[in-house]
């Protein structure tokens, strides 16, 4: 039974965990495809030391992983409480991806290369879009009944 309602301005639920799960893996694999691909310009292209610890997959892959657990368990919990659920994702991943550059801004006054620095923060706007689309598109909020 939903104690929620149109009245109470929810107007979801949460998405079933099987969309949720298949939208993270979807958000996973194509932040993870196009960040090693921006790693690999790094360091082809633009000079990036192949020791940059930011370009090794390791890092980036378990760091998306995690990064996108937390956002489907986010977006659970909004889809399920929030009456806009779409736009107050929207609204915190334009909040909480900047933030998460801190630690690139941290890497750059160490003397880590620029250019390194500054492709992880594109990563990091990767992995926001990624989660935000696979998330939204692919599980939605379902309708209360």
């Amino acid at each position: 039974m939903t104690t929620a309602s149109a009245v109470d301005g929810i107007r979801s639920r949460a998405p079933g965990l099987g969309r949720l799960a298949g939208a993270a893996l979807v958000a996973v694999v194509a932040a993870s495809v196009v960040n090693t691909l921006l790693a690999l310009v790094g360091t082809a292209a633009l000079g990036v030391p192949d020791d940059f610890k930011g370009f090794q997959p390791a890092a980036y892959v378990s760091l998306t992983f995690f990064g996108i657990a937390g956002a489907s368990v986010a977006w659970s919990l909004i889809a399920a409480r929030a009456a806009l659920p779409v736009e107050l994702l929207r609204r915190l991943a334009m909040i909480i991806v900047p933030v998460t550059m801190i630690a690139d801004l941290a890497l750059l006054v160490s003397g880590q290369s620029p250019a390194g620095v500054a492709l992880l923060a594109v990563m990091h706007v990767v992995v926001g879009l990624s989660a935000y689309v696979a998330l939204t598109r692919l599980a939605p909020p379902r309708p209360v009944s």
